[in-house]
Formats: C-alpha cells, structure tokens, sequence
C-alpha cells in the first residue's frame, strides 16, 4: 500500500513494518517492544530537528576555507541561526551524534534488534563502514537530510530511465543539444584553461566549460592529461577513497515472492524498501568480510520490487527485484570478481530463500552486477555508487578535496557536478544544483 516504508522479517518469524505515517509505525513496532514504541515518535522528531540543520547546510555550496566570500558569510550564519533554533538538547545530539557509530545512535533509543538493525542500516548502505564504525551516524543523518532535500522523492514511474528522459526533454525545450554514443577521450586543456572535449571517434568539441558529472577519479586520473595536473594534486586525488562496498542483484520473477511472517499476495507491505539483516551483529558480521577483502557469505540485502508500484516494468503477474547486497568490497582478496561473481549471487539467493522460501523457483533471469563491473562497464571510479567514501574527511568542504569544494578545478573552465561532491550523493541533484549556481557565477563575470 502506498505509504509502506519498510518491511523487516526476522528469521524468528517476527516482522517490522515502517510506514509514513510515525503513529501508524509506532503501532507496529508495539508488536516487538512496547518500549521501542512508546520511544519511536520522540527518535522521528529529534531525528527531524537535526537533520533540518543539515539539509540547509547542503542547499547551499560549502564555504571557502582560505578566502570566504559575503555568500558564504551568509550561509553560515544562516545555518548557525537554525542551530541555535534547534535547542540545547537537540543541539548537543546533533554534535554528538554526528562522529558517532550508528549502532550506538540507535542503541540509545531502542531495544529490540531488529528494529535497531533495520533503521541503522541505511548508515552504513553503500559505504566502507559497519554499524559499529565511528562516523556511520553522520551518513544515516545525511540520507535522512537528503529525503528533505530531495522533497521526498519517490520513485518514477517507468523506471529511472523515464526520470532521465523527462529531464532531456526539459533541456532540449531549452535548447541543449544532446548527443549519445559519443565517448570522451580527453578533456582538453590549452595554456591551463578547458577549450573542449575529444571524443573517441576523434571529433573535438570546443566548449567554454565543461562540467563533469562522472566521479572526480574518473574526471582528473582517465579523462584529464596529467601534464595539465600538479603532482600534489595527482596525489591528493588518488587518495581520495572510493572503493565500493556493494553489489547489484537484478532478478526477473515469474511471480510475486512471499515472505515469511506476511499473507499470501500481501502486495502492500512490499510495496516500500525490503530488508533483511535481523540484528546489527548480522551488518557487522557481514562487514567484517569486506574489511578483509571478501564478500559475505550472509549479506545483508536492501530490496524493491519496483514493478508493484509500476507494473509495466514487467509481463503481467511477473515482477522485477532490485537488491543492493552488502558487503562486497572492489578487490577480492586471492581471487576476482570475474571467477567468484556465480558464487556471491547463489549466497544472494540463498540468504534470499532465507525469508522468502520457495523463490529460488520464481527466478527466470538472474544479473549480478559487481562493483567491478560498476568501474569498468558503469564508469564508478572503484565502484563506488557514491563516487567516495562518505567519511568525515571527505565531506563539506574537502568533498572531494580541500580548497576544491566549490564544484570547480585546478583547471579554469573544468567544474564538477557529481556525487562525488557536496552535499554527497542519494540521487536528489543537490550536487548539480549548487554547481550549476557556481558555474551561473563564473560564466556571468
């Protein structure tokens, strides 16, 4: 139904369901602990206060460290404005919480383990970190203040490729001129300033800018002549720490799966995200794998079923699943991702049959997309879905790197757009529009 947040089943037969509303929440989390839902209302609100914070921080490009400017005087104290509104308590919890492991976070509210895993869980999604790893805190904040940047985005309708589509249309009613297929080679740099792009074919574009919305590895270490790059700034990019975490499972269904703890054809109640890691020793367990260059062979899995809410995704009565699994670092250790791939998709699968039994029959097609292919076939510099990691030192200013957080480059007329930016990624194109205000800036004087 629509408002379904999350569905949790545990594998003692329990199950957590989320919704929007926090009430209706509370109601169902009463079926785990009366404590948790009595407690669940107040964690929403506090959650919502601190991250407001956030979300104004990332609405706005990040302040110039050496020399800022009138503007960024200006957001800062509008941001300080809002801290200050938010109150002692909610004030120091944001401080505190923000260097914080998000096990802790949640710990702090709520007894029940699948409830703590459960809302822990997107911390440390998509990141080299487990829940017990410090700064995981700050990344659940992020997400959540990126919900509020992104105006609660949900999905589209046809899949992301209609969203990509009605944003051409849009551009191309403005006046762009889009091209596909066309490969770039090389940006090209003439006496320090951008003059084009060369395409694999050997076209040249000549462009007074060119902004990049590939990760900055890909951008300064594959498209750009590292004559045109100082050595410390070489350096510095190739420490900037994207090594992905997570694999991409798409499964084609012959039928809706059910789940243990739900009704036959509860559509409803799998209508929102799907998690399955019943206790945050499982997140930590299956990071420890990663840590040590393995895959898990107990991932925790984050999945939709998208064709629920659309279904011309798929043949009538079929469906389509999307599973993020966790963890799977970019370099195995003693083997690779091209001789294991089969491998950590029948763990997939069988963690997966774990909760659903029986739908190991349903599956007609199977892909398993690893973080490898992510950089090589996908363009994920390490394979990284969020362009860097979303640590501490790679964030607000120093995203992707100190004195170069203001979308643009060593290099005049080269800019940055991507999630490997501020404020970070989760698809809300708050990264994009700081940038285009930048660029608006420079192109204007």
């Amino acid at each position: 139904m629509p408002g379904t947040q999350v569905f949790a089943p545990g594998l003692d037969g329990r199950v957590l369901m989320l919704y929007d509303d926090v009430g209706r929440s509370a109601e169902a989390i009463r079926k785990l602990s009366a404590k948790d839902a009595a407690a669940y209302p107040a964690y929403r609100e506090s959650i919502a206060r601190v991250t407001e914070v956030l979300a104004s921080l990332f609405a706005t490009s990040p302040p110039r460290i050496d020399d800022p400017t009138a503007g960024d005087l200006w957001n800062i104290l509008r941001a300080g404005r809002k801290f200050r509104a938010l109150g002692r308590k909610d004030g120091y919890r944001l401080l505190r919480w923000s260097p914080m492991a998000v096990a802790d976070l949640v710990h702090e509210w709520f007894e029940s383990d699948l409830l703590c895993a459960t809302l822990a869980a997107p911390g440390v999604s998509g990141t080299m970190f487990g829940p017990w790893s410090a700064g995981s805190a700050l990344v659940l904040m992020m997400r959540e203040a990126h919900q509020r940047l992104g105006d609660h985005a949900s999905r589209v309708r046809g899949g992301p490729g209609a969203l990509t589509q009605g944003m051409a249309s849009a551009a191309t009613a403005a006046g762009a001129t889009i091209r596909t297929r066309a490969e770039v080679e090389r940006v090209v740099v003439t006496n320090g300033r951008v003059t084009g792009v060369a395409l694999a074919g050997g076209e040249q574009v000549d462009a007074r800018a060119v902004v990049s919305a590939v990760d900055p590895k890909t951008t300064f270490l594959r498209l750009v002549d590292p004559i045109d790059l100082t050595p410390d700034f070489l350096t510095k990019v190739g420490n900037y720490r994207s090594a992905g975490t997570v694999a991409k499972v798409n499964l084609a269904l012959s039928a809706l799966p059910g789940f243990s703890g739900l009704g036959a054809n509860d559509v409803g109640s799998l209508s929102g995200r799907i998690h399955l890691g019943p206790e945050i020793d499982y997140l930590e367990r299956a990071f420890d794998h990663a840590k040590y260059g393995e895959f898990s062979s107990e991932p925790w899995l984050d999945i939709t079923i998208p064709s629920i809410l659309d279904p011309q995704l798929a043949p009538a009565g079929a469906h389509v699943m999307s599973i993020y699994a966790h963890y799977a670092p970019a370099t195995l250790r003693g083997t690779t991702w091209d001789a294991s791939q089969e491998t950590f998709g029948n763990a997939v699968l069988q963690t997966l049959a774990r909760y659903a039994p029986g739908i190991e029959q349903l599956v007609v097609a199977g892909q398993v997309i690893t973080p490898a292919e992510l950089d090589t076939k996908y363009g994920f510099f390490g394979g990284h879905v969020y362009h860097g990691e979303l640590a501490l030192d790679q964030l607000l200013t120093m995203r992707p790197l100190l004195g170069f957080g203001q979308y643009r480059s060593p290099i005049d007329g080269l800019y940055l757009c991507s999630a490997g930016t501020h404020p970070g990624g989760f698809m809300t194109g708050g990264s994009g529009r700081n940038a285009a205000r930048e660029i608006l800036k420079d192109l204007r004087s």
